[in-house]
């Protein structure tokens, strides 16, 4: 019954969803210019675990958001994808629901960014249309939310067994973890430092993040977890502990708020926050960021480029939006706010030339 029951929501969705792009509602491009002497390529939302509808699945924020997602990649491939905690709403993954959530959060909406050649994978691969999937699975790399940890197995299931099902899934096995990553020429260029500020947080383990930031090879270095830095916890703890730590964080991708949002404040470190946590719903920015330079309450993700060579390279984070309204047929996504950093943390606005 269960089994009929999914697979009548599938058809379901695959209607609506193809009803929806004959009616206009096909992603298409992101309007902005694109950023030119790209390198590197990352594309981050977090909040995504929206619990799947019966009902009109196709019409939900997250999948309207990963169709975006989707478009942006096909346009210009990201190297690689992060999602930044709260995969699983409302308490995390259960072992009772585990087969119908990484079908409906993971393989449905980022088919394009999977491997679905692991051991559990045909359970959920019928959720992804062959003509979406890539040439290449996309490295994917999550941390946890606060809601990812409500249930006790859910932090077991994420780390063990969901790459039974997606391969390129990579959730740490610890509170931080760097991630070398390179650019087209195969050379490091950006060190990802994935962590969990409220476990490093509860321990006061500065140390752990501080070994991790320094050993990183860089020289870009990019801080990525759920929460961001605000006067919420553990936002006071991440400024303390990062006050502590001798070297450069370039930027600081954080969710966690259910909005888009970015900040620059020097001569502080990171030099760069952005908040991109309206994967799959929104809310109000009830904590804005110190030295707060944009805010909206959209859906949508961000995308980190890493463009230029030597002096004149610059990390530069577009903030993409979606539409509001799941009938908003033929509004396109958009860049609506752009900003870069430079090794040395000069910050500024970048232009957004709508084609």
């Amino acid at each position: 019954m269960r089994r009929l029951a999914r697979e009548q929501r599938a058809r379901l969705a695959t209607t609506v969803a193809a009803a929806i792009l004959l009616a206009g509602c096909d992603p298409g491009p992101v309007a902005a210019a694109d950023v030119p002497g790209v390198r590197l390529s990352i594309l981050a939302l977090g909040d995504t675990g929206e619990e799947p509808a019966l009902v009109g699945r196709s019409l939900q924020q997250q999948m309207r958001v990963a169709r975006a997602l989707e478009a942006e990649h096909v346009r210009r491939p990201a190297d690689a994808l992060v999602l930044l905690g709260d995969n699983f709403y409302p308490d995390g993954l259960q072992e009772r629901e585990l087969e119908e959530r990484v079908r409906e959060n993971l393989v449905r909406p980022y088919c394009a960014f999977l491997a679905l050649d692991g051991p559990e994978s045909a359970r959920v691969a019928d959720a992804c249309e062959p003509s979406r999937r890539g040439d290449r699975p996309t490295p994917l790399f999550a941390v946890l939310g606060n809601h990812d940890t409500k249930l006790p197995e859910s932090v077991r299931l994420q780390r063990e067994v969901v790459p039974r099902f997606v391969p390129n899934w990579r959730l740490p096995a610890k509170a931080v973890e760097v991630v070398e990553l390179l650019d087209d020429s195969l050379a490091p260029s950006a060190s990802l430092v994935l962590y969990d500020a409220a476990a490093l947080a509860d321990s006061d383990d500065v140390e752990s993040l501080r070994r991790a930031l320094v050993g990183a090879r860089g020289p870009w270095r990019i801080l990525a977890g759920h929460y961001p830095i605000n006067q919420n916890h553990p936002g006071p703890w991440i400024r303390k502990a990062l006050d502590q730590i001798a070297v450069p964080v370039h930027l600081h991708l954080a969710g966690h708020e259910h909005n888009l949002q970015i900040a620059a404040a020097p001569p502080s470190d990171p030099y760069l926050q952005v908040v991109a946590g309206s994967g799959s719903d929104l809310r109000r920015v009830k904590h804005p960021l110190d030295g707060s330079r944009f805010a909206a309450i959209e859906p949508g993700f961000a995308r980190v480029d890493l463009a230029g060579e030597g002096d004149a390279a610059r990390l530069v984070v577009s903030l993409v939006a979606v539409a509001r309204s799941p009938f908003a047929l033929r509004e396109p996504p958009r860049v609506v706010a752009r900003w870069s950093v430079g090794l040395r943390g000069d910050v500024r606005e970048e232009p957004i030339a709508v084609r």
